[in-house]
């Protein structure tokens, strides 16, 4: 069980942000307030073990079915169009398939490999701006160079990067290719 600022944090993140989407499928069962429903929901995941949720949006698609079935189920006329509507229930699932994965990785892998071929100190500026997250002042302290220096050796390590990718795309695919400016080499 999560202590409630977890729950809260959880419940902040998660589903806030997402509600919409199955909100959107609830207006689909005009027998009900989707508010209700939504309200339900949320009473039902105050008190839910959600430590071993992996996808949190079809958890709560799920309340939210759930509790629809659990209306309909105490109502005494179903329509017809409702039931085919629950068992045609299809919510788009969130979790990349293994293509996405292999290919989110091929690019990972990609970015790191031209990151590695930018001049040492466009790398080290381009690391501590763009993926470190630090301010332009403290990548300068770091590096002990000025902020203008810094400015401009992200701009440039942007200019490469952007260019590697370029190259990338009129390249065959198979056939290695390396950061060039006229015939010279820049890793």
């Amino acid at each position: 069980m999560l202590p409630n600022t977890e729950r809260s944090h959880w419940l902040a993140r998660y589903i806030v942000p997402n509600e919409h989407i199955v909100r959107s499928w609830l207006a689909r069962f005009p027998d009900f307030e989707a508010d209700d429903i939504i309200q339900e929901a949320y009473v039902i995941l105050s008190e839910a073990d959600i430590s071993n949720v992996t996808n949190p949006v079809g958890y709560f698609h799920t309340i939210c079915r759930n509790l629809v079935i659990r209306h309909y189920k105490k109502a005494q006329i179903v329509s017809v169009t409702a039931i085919a509507d629950l068992q045609n229930d299809s919510l788009i699932d969130q979790t990349p398939s293994a293509e996405d994965i292999t290919n989110a990785r091929a690019e990972l892998r990609f970015l790191e490999d031209v990151v590695q071929q930018l001049p040492e100190t466009c790398r080290y500026v381009f690391i501590d701006r763009k993926i470190n997250g630090y301010a332009q002042k403290d990548c300068a302290r770091r590096l002990g160079i000025s902020e203008r220096s810094v400015e401009k050796r992200l701009a440039r390590a942007l200019v490469l990067i952007s260019r590697f990718y370029g190259q990338r795309e009129k390249a065959p695919h198979n056939t290695p290719t390396g950061l060039t400016r006229g015939n010279k080499r820049l890793s």
